[in-house]
């Protein structure tokens, strides 16, 4: 489910970039098309003789030892800077530029809305699933 999530959201993000509007949402889709794509390649993963099949139940198991993960998100940038390290920039660029976009100013240059699009792309040429 994951998955066709990521490229529904994928295929969003391309339809806006096209439409050369709504740059806002060019980059909020591209990074939880990434989102989605990250959650797939990570999960299930085993750590400590416990399988974690979704990001949800990986997140309760931290919550109750009381990690220093404060959320959702930075529990999976950690993650990506785990297990798919080579994805870590992009993947947080896109966090960082989707969190601004969505929360602080809905303007944003056709340049960066680009760069999403670009640092999906690359995103997931160095996924295996």
């Amino acid at each position: 489910m994951r998955k066709q999530h990521a490229i529904h959201n994928e295929n969003a993000c391309q339809f806006l970039l096209e439409s050369g509007r709504f740059n806002d949402w060019v980059i909020t889709t591209a990074f939880y098309s990434a989102l989605h794509f990250v959650q797939h390649e990570i999960f299930p993963f085993q750590e400590n003789g416990e399988t974690y099949d979704d990001l949800n139940s990986y997140f309760k198991h931290l919550l109750s030892s009381k990690s220093k993960s404060s959320n959702k998100h930075r529990t999976t940038i950690d993650l990506v800077k785990k297990f798919i390290p080579s994805c870590s920039m992009y993947y947080r660029w896109l966090h960082d530029k989707c969190m601004s976009a969505r929360y602080k100013n809905y303007q944003v240059s056709d340049r960066s809305a680009s760069t999403a699009r670009e640092y999906l792309r690359l995103l997931r040429s160095h996924l295996e699933k």
